[in-house]
């Protein structure tokens, strides 16, 4: 999105908002997001996810994929 070709306001901007999700469940999805890159080599972890967000961060989960 940041470096297509379209006329979208993010890539004049340079940033993505994501106004309907909290800092601290996108910090926990950027989390992820590493984890995923880091241990993809298949060594086995557990990712940690505190009961408070599970919920949020499920919602927002959805949102991103659509």
């Amino acid at each position: 999105m940041l470096t297509s070709p379209g006329s979208f306001a993010e890539t004049q901007r340079g940033e993505v908002r994501f106004p309907e999700i909290s800092g601290a469940v996108l910090e926990k999805i950027c989390q992820y997001f590493y984890w995923s890159l880091h241990y993809s080599s298949g060594k086995e972890t557990d990712f940690h996810i505190d009961p408070e967000i599970t919920l949020d961060l499920m919602m927002a989960s959805n949102f991103l994929d659509t």
